[in-house]
C-alpha cells in the first residue's frame, strides 16, 4: 500500500477523496436531521432520500459512457465544484425564506446527481492509475479513504449539528468539497489512452449488456451482493438516525456515534480483509462477512444502550466493507478497464432502483409500524447477499469462473 501512496497522483486523489467524503458525511447528517426535526416524519425523510436517488437512476443510464469517454480526474473536480454551488444556493435560500420541504427535493436531486457520478468515476480512475497486480491494495486504499472520510464526517457532523445546527454542518460540507477539488486538480495526470468517440449512447451501453450476457455469473454476483450496499445507502440511511432519536433518545450526536462506529469498523476492514482472505479464501470470507453483518444489523435495535448498538455497527462495518473490497476486487480483475464504466452503468441502475425501494419501504415501515421491524427489513438485504454467495458456491461452474482468479478459493 505504501508503494501505491508513493505515486503522487494517487496520493493527491486519495486525500481529495477523503476530504470529499468528509463533506458527504456532514451532508447526510445535516439534511437528515433537518428533515426529521422540521417534519417529524420518517416517511418524509425516506422520500427525501429517494429524491436524492431518483436522478442518479436516470443518470446511471449514461454515467458509464461518460466515465469511459472523458478525463476522469477533471470530471471528479467538476463534480466537487458542482456540489459546492448547489449547497451555496440552498443555504442562501434557507437564510432568506427558512425551511421549505418542497425546495429541498430539487436540492437533494441535484446533490444526488453529483454523488451518483462521483463514486463510480473514482473507482474507474483508480483502475486507470494502478497496475493489475495492485488492484487489491488500491481497492483497499480506496475503501480506506471512503471509511476515513465517512468516519470523520459522521462523528464531527453529529456533534456540529447537535451544538450549532444543521446549517453550520452544511458550511463545512461545502468547504470540504471545495478543498477536495483543489487536491484532485493538483494531481499530475495525463490520460494518453484514446477514448471511443464514434459510437452513440445505445451502442456503447449495449457493450455492457453483451459483456454480462456472456458472463451471467458476474451479473448474478452483482445483483445479489449489491444488496449489502443497498442496506447502508437505502434502509439504514433512514433507520440509523431514527434509532438514535426514538429508541436510544440520543439525538444527532447518537446518530454520529453509530455512523462513526460503522466507519471505524469499515476502516479496520481494509487491513483485516487481506488476512482473512489469505487464510480462508474469498468465497468462505464472503459467506462469513454477510452472515455477521446481517446478524449485527438485526440485533442493534435490541441493544440495552446506544454504545452496545455502536459496537454492533462497528462489527457490521468491518464485515460489510470486507465483503465490498473482495467483490470489487473480483470485478476489477474480471471486467476490462475500457468497459468498466458501462458494466457499472447496469449495476448502477439496478442499485438505485433497489435503494429507491429500500428507503421508501424503510421510512413507511418505521413510521407506521416501528423501528425494530424496519431493522429486520434492513437485515434481509444482507440475507439476499448471503444467499447469492451460497448459490454460487453450490454450482461448480459459477464457483470456478468467479473464484478462479489467482487461485483464490
Amino acid at each position: 500500500m505504501l508503494k501505491i501512496l508513493g505515486n503522487r497522483t494517487f496520493l493527491l486523489f486519495f486525500l481529495g477523496n477523503i476530504i470529499s467524503l468528509v463533506g458527504f458525511g456532514f451532508n447526510l447528517i445535516a439534511f437528515s436531521w433537518l428533515v426529521l426535526e422540521e417534519t417529524g416524519s420518517e416517511f418524509a425523510l425516506g422520500k427525501i432520500m429517494a429524491a436524492a436517488t431518483t436522478p442518479g437512476l436516470i443518470l446511471a443510464l449514461f454515467a458509464g459512457v461518460i466515465i469511459d469517454k472523458v478525463n476522469r480526474k477533471w470530471l471528479l473536480v467538476i463534480l466537487d465544484i458542482f456540489r459546492v454551488f448547489v449547497l451555496a444556493v440552498f443555504i442562501y435560500n434557507f437564510k432568506i425564506d427558512g425551511f421549505n420541504l418542497l425546495i429541498l427535493y430539487p436540492v437533494m436531486m441535484l446533490m444526488g446527481l453529483g454523488n451518483s457520478l462521483f463514486w463510480p468515476t473514482a473507482q474507474a480512475f483508480v483502475q486507470e492509475l494502478v497496475d493489475e497486480k495492485d488492484y487489491f491494495p488500491a481497492n483497499a486504499l480506496l475503501s480506506a479513504s471512503y471509511q476515513v472520510g465517512s468516519l470523520i464526517g459522521a462523528s464531527a457532523g453529529g456533534f456540529i449539528v447537535h451544538i450549532y445546527g444543521p446549517i453550520a454542518a452544511l458550511y463545512f460540507n461545502a468547504m470540504a468539497y471545495f478543498i477536495s477539488a483543489i487536491f484532485i486538480s493538483l494531481a499530475p495526470f495525463k490520460n494518453d489512452k484514446p477514448r471511443e468517440n464514434s459510437e452513440n449512447i445505445s451502442t456503447a451501453l449495449s457493450k455492457g449488456f453483451l459483456f454480462l450476457k456472456d458472463k451471467a455469473w458476474v451479473l448474478f454476483l452483482g445483483i445479489t451482493t449489491i444488496m449489502s450496499d443497498v442496506a447502508i445507502w437505502g434502509a439504514l440511511s433512514v433507520l440509523t438516525i431514527t434509532m438514535s432519536k426514538e429508541i436510544f433518545n440520543k439525538g444527532s450526536w447518537g446518530y454520529g456515534l453509530m455512523d462513526a462506529m460503522y466507519g471505524f469498523g469499515a476502516l479496520i476492514s481494509t487491513i483485516v480483509v487481506a488476512i482473512i482472505t489469505k487464510k480462508f479464501g474469498r468465497r468462505k470470507s464472503l459467506t462469513w462477512c454477510y452472515s455477521i453483518a446481517g446478524l449485527c444489523c438485526f440485533i442493534s435495535p435490541f441493544s440495552p444502550t446506544i454504545y452496545i448498538a455502536g459496537i454492533a455497527y462497528l462489527l457490521m462495518g468491518l464485515h460489510n466493507n470486507s465483503a465490498r473490497i473482495i467483490v470489487r476486487t473480483l470485478f476489477m480483475e474480471i471486467i476490462p478497464n475500457n468497459i468498466m464504466g458501462r458494466v457499472q452503468t447496469i449495476f448502477g441502475v439496478y442499485t438505485r432502483v433497489m435503494m429507491l425501494t429500500s428507503v421508501l419501504i424503510a421510512g413507511w415501515v418505521t413510521e407506521n409500524l416501528n423501528p425494530h421491524i424496519g431493522m429486520n427489513f434492513a437485515s434481509a438485504h444482507y440475507l439476499i447477499a448471503l444467499i447469492g454467495i451460497v448459490v454460487i458456491s453450490k454450482f461448480s461452474n459459477f464457483r470456478k469462473e468467479i473464484f478462479k482468479v489467482k487461485n483464490h478459493a
